[in-house]
């Protein structure tokens, strides 16, 4: 079975939040998750878009996948709105 790749970035922090910051990008590469050297991922935020990035790196027609619904996803953290955005990785 084959999957996309796809390339997750935190894209806004509406309150502090020490561990994602606007700008962090992290990436699923064959059903793996791959971090940039240096970099990590809270635990409460993946978790939280782990289920959006399961369906997300499904095969599907163009126009019936999950991220041709929705895109950006929040992390649960109450104290700090951070929102995360999926998008299939472009091959260069």
């Amino acid at each position: 079975m084959s999957f996309k790749n796809l390339k997750i970035t935190c894209v806004k922090a509406e309150d502090e939040c020490n561990r994602s910051k606007p700008g962090d990008t992290f990436y699923v590469r064959n059903a793996k998750l791959e971090l940039p050297q240096g970099q990590s991922v809270c635990i409460f935020a993946l978790g939280s878009i782990l289920l959006p990035i399961t369906a997300a790196i499904m095969k599907a027609q163009k126009g019936e996948g999950l991220l041709d619904i929705l895109d950006q996803w929040q992390c649960p953290d109450p104290l700090a709105k951070v929102i995360f955005k999926i998008e299939e990785e472009k091959s260069d």
